[in-house]
Order: C-alpha cells, then sequence, then structure tokens
C-alpha cells in the first residue's frame, strides 16, 4: 500500500466526524427577510469578510515552508502532574477534569486494596502449610516411638504423608495469592504513571503539528512496554496507558505460566509409582489437574491480550505520526452562496491534498 492511500484511509477513520459532514449547508431563511434585494445581501454578506480580511499579494514559498515546519510555542503546566504524583486524580481535579480524576482515584485505590487483600491471604495460606508441614514432621518423629506396634506405626506413616499433601496444596494457594499480588501491584503502579502522563498532557504537552516519522514511531513503539512511539508523537497520556496495559498483561502472564509450571511438577510426581505421594493420588490428583489447567487457560488468554496490546501500540503510533501534520495536509473550502429567495448558505467541503 502507498504511503499516499494509507495516509487517506488512516485520515477517514480517525476523523470520520469532520469527513462525515463533506457538505454543510446553514441556512438562514428565518434570519433574512425574504425582501431584501439579492445584491444587497451579498454585498452585506461578503464586505465585511473584505475589511477583515487581508489577502497578501504574493508568498515566498521557502519562509512559508520554514514557518510550517518551526514548532509551535507552547507552555506547560506542571503543577497538575506534580499533584497527580502525591495523590492519585488531584491532577485532573485541579484541571477541573472532575470525572477523570475521580475514576482515577478510584481504579489506583481499587487496585492497591486489591493487592493488600492477596498479600494477606498469602501470609495465611503459608501460615496453614506451615502447620501441616509441622503436623507432619512430628507424626514422623513418632513412628520411630511405636515401632513395635506395626499397626499404629502404618497409621502414623499414612497421616503424615497425607499432611505433607494438604500442606503442599496450601503452599500452592499461597503462591497463587502472593502472584496475585504482585499482579494487582503491577496494575497499582501502572495506574498511577499513567494518571501523571495524563495530567503532563493535559497540561499542554501536546502534539504542535509538526511531521513526525512513521517509521521512526513504528520503531520505537516495538520496544515493548515503554510507550516510546507514543512518547515520540507527544502523546505521554497514550504512552502510560499502553506501557500500563503491556506491562500488567505479560506479568500476569508470567505469573500463570509459573503457577502451571509447579501444578504440573506435583501431578506428575503424584502420579510416579515410586513418590511417597503415590499412595495419595485418588483423592488429590484431580486438585493438581484442576489448578494445571485454570493456569493453562489464564496463562494463554493473558498472553493474547499482551500480544494485542502490544501490536495496537505500534499501529496507533505509526497512524498517529503519519497524521501529525493533518492540518497542513487537510484542504477545506468554502462557498457563500445567496439564492434567489433570499435564503444564504455555505458550503463546507474537505478533502486531502497531494502528499509528495
Amino acid at each position: 500500500m502507498k504511503t499516499k492511500d494509507f495516509i487517506a484511509i488512516a485520515a477517514v477513520v480517525k476523523y470520520a466526524v469532520v469527513i462525515f459532514g463533506l457538505t454543510v449547508s446553514i441556512q438562514a431563511e428565518e434570519l433574512m427577510p425574504a425582501a431584501v434585494d439579492t445584491t444587497s445581501v451579498q454585498a452585506m454578506s461578503v464586505s465585511p469578510l473584505i475589511d477583515t480580511v487581508s489577502i497578501p499579494q504574493s508568498v515566498d514559498t521557502a519562509s512559508a515552508q520554514s514557518v510550517s515546519k518551526s514548532p509551535a510555542p507552547r507552555t506547560i503546566n506542571y503543577t497538575g502532574v506534580a499533584l497527580s504524583a502525591f495523590i492519585p486524580g488531584s491532577g485532573q481535579i485541579y484541571q477541573s477534569r472532575y470525572v477523570m480524576g475521580g475514576l482515577f482515584l478510584a481504579a489506583e485505590a481499587a487496585a492497591a486494596g486489591f493487592a493488600v487483600y492477596w498479600s494477606n491471604s498469602a501470609d495465611i495460606r503459608r501460615s496453614d502449610a506451615r502447620q501441616f508441614r509441622n503436623l507432619s514432621d512430628t507424626l514422623s518423629g513418632l513412628v520411630l516411638a511405636v515401632d513395635d506396634d506395626v499397626a499404629l506405626r502404618d497409621t502414623l506413616l499414612y497421616l503424615s504423608g497425607l499432611y505433607a499433601v494438604r500442606a503442599d496444596e496450601f503452599d500452592f494457594e499461597a503462591k497463587a495469592a502472593r502472584h496475585t499480588f504482585y499482579n494487582a501491584l503491577a496494575w497499582a503502579v501502572g495506574l498511577h504513571l499513567y494518571n501523571a502522563l495524563d495530567a503532563l498532557e493535559a497540561g499542554g504537552l501536546t502534539p504542535r503539528g509538526l511531521e513526525k516519522n512513521p517509521t521512526a514511531a513504528g520503531l520505537l513503539s516495538a520496544v515493548p512496554f515503554l510507550g516510546l512511539g507514543q512518547l515520540y508523537n507527544e502523546r505521554p497520556s497514550k504512552a502510560g496507558m499502553l506501557a500500563m496495559a503491556q506491562v500488567g498483561l505479560a506479568l500476569t502472564a508470567y505469573n500463570q505460566h509459573r503457577l502451571m509450571s509447579a501444578a504440573s511438577d506435583k501431578y506428575n510426581q503424584m502420579r510416579d509409582s515410586t513418590s511417597a505421594q503415590y499412595l495419595y493420588r485418588a483423592d488429590h490428583m484431580s486438585y493438581w489437574k484442576s489448578r494445571y489447567d485454570s493456569a493453562f487457560s489464564s496463562r494463554n488468554t493473558y498472553l493474547w491480550l499482551s500480544l494485542a496490546a502490544y501490536i495496537y501500540s505500534i499501529f496507533d503510533a505509526v497512524v498517529d505520526a503519519y497524521l501529525s501534520d493533518f492540518n497542513a495536509k487537510i484542504d477545506i473550502g468554502t462557498d457563500l452562496s445567496v439564492a434567489p429567495t433570499g435564503g444564504a448558505s455555505i458550503n463546507v467541503t474537505v478533502g486531502l491534498k497531494k502528499v509528495k
């Protein structure tokens, strides 16, 4: 696909509202009496424009190009980003974006609360696993004291092994809770970064209409987890959002893979006839199988979502780079006409200029 065709397609998609209004007609029947003379209407409508608009007779091409390529001046207010760095959403509220500020505050508070909950759950389950492990060790020590009583010894050995199996299951649940804590913490940190960068963009760090290199934007976005392509396009809010999504999804997929591997090891150990846990396979092997299946499914789901976020970040950076100087590429024409009946209409046409 040629560059010109790609720009036209991307422009139509991203500015559908503008292109959709290809022709806008403003009828002025109620504003203009029908008895008004056409000549006077034309003079009245056009003369103010002539008085207020100065049309240069000649324009130097080189100077016009240099002006179009020079960056537009801008002023950045860092108060919003400083506030959001300390309290989520406070910068947006300072910028009078109350809904966005409330959403950032609520989302980050929920993620942080979720992380704290799973951290406590991991500690509780690890404590339960430790208790079962201690019981198993205690019963194993009693076996030597009742060596003469075969029935009691076998019972103690069975219970010792059973408690060891239960300890392994609680250890796995503690590990799953700990991984969930890591995932929630990653999302909370990502939300905080997104919230700060969003306040920075709203504070004035926005695109200035400069032409960007789509190839450079795409290559920078190909570096995962950083949102470099969006930063290159001067879109820090998007950079924070996509960095948060990529890191959060990839970390969740990785932690699910670790749980899948741990469940697989325990499942295979219980299937091994030489293993001490083989005796308990009838009641406990299904536990490890279900944990393996759940982690396997979750890992694949988050991998696909992470890949989708990665591809989207590249596409978004390339399209934004193509449309960085959209105002210089779009051609807007107007036509003021007066109908014989006394009505006036303004026709606006929108199109793309030729790209060399």
